[in-house]
């Protein structure tokens, strides 16, 4: 095994410790440990050229050890592949993603579905999507269009037109009966079959913010409200099942979503998460360290990931600990594995997709707006859900 080699296969599988920030720091070391590499093949032997290749790697492996944090083990990961003598990336960047589930992300150039064995399908020119509850469909938005759409096969299998804009699509979680999305300020159902003469308003003074459906229910769907309220709805009725007061939480709900088992609702704000009963009375707020821009809910209803800034945060929902610094970098969509174990983050500046794994651990699926045919489009990670 080569120098380069080892280098790689060291920070790939051993992720270093250390805190988070020094990732930025990383990327300088590396930076002026590639410009110190200079020469061409014309101006600089073989040999020469592999013995420096060589003490480069060496250098970083000891900067790095010392400086490099689990999120800076991409970098590590990054550093490898240059120093490799085979072109590593020939394999699709998305083979790496584990078994079991498909990922949705969405470009300029539309929607794509993401398979384990790093096949992908374009599904559609949507800007806005969502699973079905047992990731057999996908629903999206774009324009005037709602449509469902087999993640498999890439076909269409209902669709209807709207007279105003669509967007934030969210289908029911037990059976699939029923999707909801908002057209303008009104929020609209549809049976899951796409029944056109299913499709009505159930209020209109919804805010863009994506309804969240309770846990293994075709019927009881929350909201946000244009006043910054919060409003659970029976759909079947139209009945009022809980209202918070107006302005609830503080800072109006940029994302909603509810906690396994459906007796919380946590919502994320400008500047924090609240944590909320089934009465929409807030239980808890917990301030964040800058403003928000995404939230994903932990399969356990226990803890958050939040992005701020440019940085993921891990935000315990219970407890007296505060949030924790995941990664530090320009995220773009963030989404949990099924069983919770992986944190799935779109890091634009790299052009990579990042998961992040029990005890720290990173695996990197590099040039991913490649591998879809858009390079310098970069894919976000809107969803991961379960084999169908």
């Amino acid at each position: 095994m080569s120098a380069a080699d080892a280098v790689r296969d060291r920070l790939r599988d051993q992720p270093l410790p250390g805190e988070a920030e020094a990732t930025a720091r990383s990327w300088a070391v590396v930076e002026a440990a590639l410009a110190e590499r200079a020469p061409t093949a014309a101006t600089r032997s073989p040999r020469r050229t592999a013995l420096r290749l060589a003490f480069v790697a060496a250098l970083l492996a000891a900067g790095l050890a010392v400086a490099l944090s689990p999120a800076g083990a991409a970098v590590g990961d990054w550093i490898g592949d240059r120093f490799s003598t085979h072109d590593a990336r020939s394999a699709p960047a998305f083979a790496a993603l584990p078994k079991g589930g498909s990922v949705i992300a969405v470009s300029r150039s539309g929607a794509y579905a993401v398979r384990p064995d790093g096949s992908t399908r374009h599904l559609g020119a949507f800007s806005d999507v969502g699973w079905s509850p047992h990731g057999l469909h996908v629903v999206g938005t774009e324009g005037r269009r709602v449509a469902a759409v087999d993640p498999a096969a890439g076909t269409v299998k209902w669709m209807l037109t709207s007279r105003g804009r669509v967007s934030h699509p969210a289908w029911s979680t037990a059976d699939g009966f029923a999707v909801a999305y908002l057209e303008g300020r009104a929020l609209k159902v549809v049976a899951g079959n796409g029944d056109p003469t299913t499709n009505r308003v159930l209020r209109r003074d919804a805010a863009p913010v994506t309804p969240a459906w309770r846990p293994h229910s075709d019927r009881v769907l929350t909201y946000a409200t244009g006043g910054g309220a919060l409003v659970t709805l029976d759909v079947a009725t139209g009945r009022v099942i809980a209202r918070s007061p107006a302005a609830g939480t503080a800072e109006p709900p940029r994302s909603i979503a509810w906690a396994r088992g459906g007796r919380r609702l946590v919502a994320l704000g400008s500047h924090s998460v609240f944590v909320l009963d089934r009465a929409l009375h807030v239980r808890r707020a917990i301030p964040l360290p800058g403003a928000a821009r995404d939230l994903a809910l932990h399969p356990s209803g226990k803890r958050a990931a939040v992005v701020v800034r440019r940085a993921v945060l891990d935000v315990p929902l219970a407890g007296a600990a505060g949030p924790q610094r995941l990664f530090q970098g320009n995220v773009d969509g963030i989404a949990w594995s099924q069983d919770g174990r992986r944190l799935l983050l779109g890091w634009r500046g790299a052009d990579q997709w990042l998961l992040l794994g029990p005890g720290g651990r990173i695996r990197a699926l590099h040039g991913v707006s490649r591998e879809l045919g858009a390079a310098g489009d970069f894919p976000r990670v809107a969803g991961w859900c379960c084999a169908g």
